[in-house]
C-alpha cells in the first residue's frame, strides 16, 4: 500500500512520524539495557531487587518522554529551512 504524503509532510504528520520513529529508538536502546542487566544479574550473586525494576521503569519512562518532547519539537519548533 502507498500513502500519499504531501512532500514535505505537514508539521502535524512529521511530528507524529519523529515521535513514533523516537520512540521506538529509545525502546530498542532500553531493551538492549535490560538485557545487559540480565545478563549481569545472572554472572554474579546478584538479586533483582526493587532498585533493579524501578531502573528498568525509568529507562521505558524516559523514552517515552524523550518521545513526546520529540513530537513537541517538531510541531512548534519546525526545523529551519536554510
Amino acid at each position: 500500500m502507498v500513502n500519499n504524503l504531501p512532500v514535505p509532510a505537514d508539521a502535524s504528520t512529521d511530528a507524529v512520524n519523529r515521535a513514533w520513529r523516537t520512540l521506538v529508538q529509545g525502546l530498542a536502546l532500553d531493551v538492549v539495557v535490560a538485557i545487559v542487566a540480565v545478563l549481569a544479574t545472572n554472572v554474579g550473586d546478584a538479586q533483582w531487587t526493587k532498585e533493579y525494576w524501578l531502573g528498568i521503569a525509568a529507562l521505558l519512562g524516559k523514552s517515552v518522554v524523550t518521545a513526546i518532547v520529540s513530537y513537541f519539537a517538531r510541531k512548534y519548533l519546525p526545523p529551519s529551512t536554510t
